[in-house]
């Protein structure tokens, strides 16, 4: 790969959940290169700037491996992390401008007309265009009903399960990611062995309840799926959220592997059934709802 002071159009922003807003910022960098005959980037940061200029970053819709991959497949040709420390947070805006231009070899940058950068936040496009960048600004992607496309709106449709909408705002499925590991056997108990999930503490989790949705295996391989986001009140009394998904029919031991869990549609919120008899008629019920059909 060739030095990263190479001529490029460089793609501005943190990208998390890379949806809409970010795709159309993306994909236009990638495109101005392609007619430049020059090379693309997007330039990003290992954490959220908040987790050090606030004291806490806001929960995130992707992990930091997936928001690369979803970057990449938007069509720049890399994605750039630097790391975001005190040092970073000190930078003054025309400082991080000029690095910009001389060590990664920015010539023309594509941002979204709230970015900011630099010490305080203080560094603004205009000021991009002052120290000698061409800059193109990507006006605010928005829904059929005005309301603007970003990440703060995603992650409040996740957390009130209002997935349809989420999926719109993201371009794809909302999806838990992780490695399959041991439970406690009570699906299987119930007749409805699950696959766990023990969700990141980064990653921001949706209301709690049964979702009808889709699994994604490391083959690629994707089932119909029925999970669980919750607490288990009919077993357990603890407070720690899991993720259980039971794909019907499936055969296989997937412990160590890693899959992606997709939600589609929040079917009930979860609660406490008196005995597992009543749960397991329940979910019976759920996967009537969520396939249309009989899975006992």
């Amino acid at each position: 790969m060739d030095n990263f002071n190479t001529p490029k159009v460089v793609a501005l922003g943190f990208f998390d959940g890379v949806h809409l807003g970010h795709q159309a910022i993306l994909g236009t960098a990638a495109g101005l290169a392609a007619e430049k005959g020059m090379e693309s980037a997007a330039i990003t940061f290992e954490r959220h700037p908040r987790s050090l200029v606030r004291g806490r970053a806001p929960q995130l819709i992707t992990t930091a491996a997936r928001r690369q991959a979803l970057m990449l497949a938007q069509g720049v040709g890399r994605v750039i992390a630097l790391p975001f420390d005190e040092k970073t947070a000190d930078t003054a805006p025309e400082d991080f401008a000029r690095t910009l231009m001389e060590t990664f070899g920015a010539v023309q940058v594509v941002c979204g007309e709230s970015y900011r950068f630099g010490k305080n936040a203080a560094g603004t496009p205009d000021l991009l265009r002052e120290i000698g960048l061409a800059v193109h600004i990507c006006p605010k992607v928005q829904d059929e009903h005005g309301a603007t496309i970003s990440s703060t709106a995603v992650r409040g449709l996740i957390r009130e399960g209002e997935m349809a909408q989420a999926c719109l705002y993201l371009g794809r499925p909302f999806a838990l990611e992780g490695e399959v590991i041991h439970g406690q056997q009570m699906g299987r108990r119930l007749g409805f062995p699950t696959l766990n999930l023990a969700p990141a503490d980064d990653i921001v989790l949706p209301r709690r309840g049964v979702y009808s949705g889709a699994v994604r295996l490391e083959s690629g391989q994707t089932f119909p799926a029925l999970t669980n986001v919750g607490t288990r009140p009919t077993f357990s009394s603890a407070d720690i959220v899991s993720v259980e998904s039971h794909i019907p029919g499936f055969r296989g031991d997937l412990y160590g592997t890693g899959v992606a869990v997709q939600l589609l549609r929040f079917l009930r919120p979860e609660r406490a059934f008196e005995t597992p008899e009543a749960l397991r008629a329940q979910i019976a019920e759920d996967f009537r709802e969520a396939l249309g059909r009989e899975i006992l």
